[in-house]
């Protein structure tokens, strides 16, 4: 990896005079930071929380990049944390790290990251909560540029989610690797996945959403609660993204009340 490329950044989040306030929002290129300023929901049942948007320099992940992003949202703050527009990753080796250090609330919506072929992409995601901490996490990716023939042609993803709270929590991974054999193949007609997470007191709504039966879709749903702790972690899967977001939508119903802000409908 070409260490020229790594972006690192820190976030703290803190409640300071009755509001969700940001006390650090660093990053270094190709890193960025956006801090959106968005309205107040009438629906909140809090202050809105802190937001953060994070991006990168050139349009996506180029060869080399390796974007490091450490948070500390502290007791009694909620952060929102987004992405501008899909993550695509190009051609090249590429690898995106978060470390949060949880003791409020943690809402971390990114959008899909597409793989671009001849990719090499990963992703980890390590949370550790405290007593009251609460997290809620999306983690999606669709199959590339179908729509110019790039459908499940990348070379390798490797997606990791850890979480702990004293104790190991969620162990999740998954890795597709075109060397185990042809990854469309594989998939189907699926062109979109996604991993959904759960957890703590304050996200006990989006839990129940998460695990309430619904009518039958197409889109491939499939929930479970945690071995340990309370938490929820769900599968989603479908032909087309927009079926999977808005399933994960459907799903974190009240998340404009945790954050005081919708965030899908202030992003669309």
């Amino acid at each position: 990896m070409d260490e020229d490329r790594a972006g690192r950044g820190r976030v703290v989040a803190a409640f300071r005079g009755g509001k969700n306030v940001l006390e650090r929002a660093y990053a270094e290129s190709p890193l960025r930071l956006l801090l959106p300023k968005t309205p107040y929901a009438s629906n909140a049942k809090g202050p809105t929380a802190a937001w953060v948007c994070v991006t990168s320099l050139g349009g996506g992940l180029v060869r080399g990049d390796a974007l490091r992003l450490a948070i500390d949202v502290e007791e009694g703050s909620t952060l929102l944390l987004t992405t501008q527009a899909s993550t695509k990753a190009y051609r090249g080796s590429t690898r995106q790290v978060l470390h949060a250090r949880v003791e409020g609330t943690l809402v971390a919506l990114p959008d899909p990251v597409a793989c671009f072929a001849g990719s090499t992409y990963e992703s980890e995601v390590v949370v550790t909560l405290g007593a009251a901490g609460t997290l809620v996490l999306v983690d999606a990716f669709t199959s590339g540029r179908a729509a110019y023939g790039e459908r499940w042609a990348f070379e390798r993803l490797a997606s990791r989610i850890h979480v702990d709270r004293g104790e190991p929590l969620l162990r999740d991974a998954t890795v597709l690797d075109a060397r185990h054999g042809p990854i469309a193949a594989r998939f189907g007609r699926v062109d979109a996945y996604a991993t959904v997470v759960a957890i703590g007191a304050r996200a006990a709504d989006v839990m129940a959403a998460m695990l309430a039966p619904r009518e039958r879709t197409n889109v491939l749903y499939a929930p479970s609660k945690l071995a340990r702790g309370d938490g929820v972690v769900a599968r989603v899967a479908a032909e087309r993204t927009e079926d999977v977001l808005r399933e994960i939508r459907v799903r974190l119903g009240n998340i404009a009340e945790m954050c005081g802000v919708d965030p899908y409908a202030s992003r669309h």
